[in-house]
């Protein structure tokens, strides 16, 4: 049971560490290994991705058609479906548009979309906070240094005694 236990422990602190640095290198313009994530700004997408929904993307090296693909465009990012492939360009349109977005470069491309985190509503106002990740940082390390040893500490004393 102990072994379950720590199981569980190592796995929540490498969820948590991998999932920080996730955001820190996206609010950083970086990927880490491939992935990146943003939050959805508008409803173009609707039904398939809402407002405030939170998509993590994967850099590929190849893109099919009907592929959800993040793509820059001037100084923002948008996601949207991929329609049309030519040989350095693409098209791309929401789904709940009426027309497709203006073509372009396939080095715009950022990645497709992995997975979708539900609606998170006020929980995804919160990852723009850089006081909600300075929190978040500091319970991190609270939770995987302080925590453990301090258990530890209070075992060995009982055993010794």
């Amino acid at each position: 049971m102990k072994i379950l236990k720590n199981f569980i422990y190592v796995l929540i602190c490498i969820f948590i560490i991998l999932f920080l640095l996730l955001n820190i290198c996206s609010a950083l313009d970086k990927s880490f290994m491939g992935f990146r994530i943003f939050k959805v700004g508008s409803g173009s997408m609707e039904p398939i991705l809402h407002i405030n929904d939170i998509v993590i993307i994967k850099k590929e090296n190849e893109y099919k058609k009907q592929d959800i693909i993040t793509f820059k465009n001037n100084e923002s990012y948008v996601t949207h479906r991929l329609i049309s492939i030519n040989e350095n360009e693409v098209i791309t349109k929401g789904d709940a548009n009426n027309v497709q977005d203006a073509p372009i470069k396939t080095d715009d491309i950022i990645g497709k979309l992995v997975i979708r985190l539900g609606m998170l509503g006020f929980l995804s106002y919160l990852f723009t906070l850089p006081f909600f990740w300075i929190l978040v940082f500091l319970i991190g390390i609270i939770v995987t240094f302080l925590l453990p040893n301090r258990y530890f500490w209070k075992k060995n004393k009982k055993g010794k005694e």
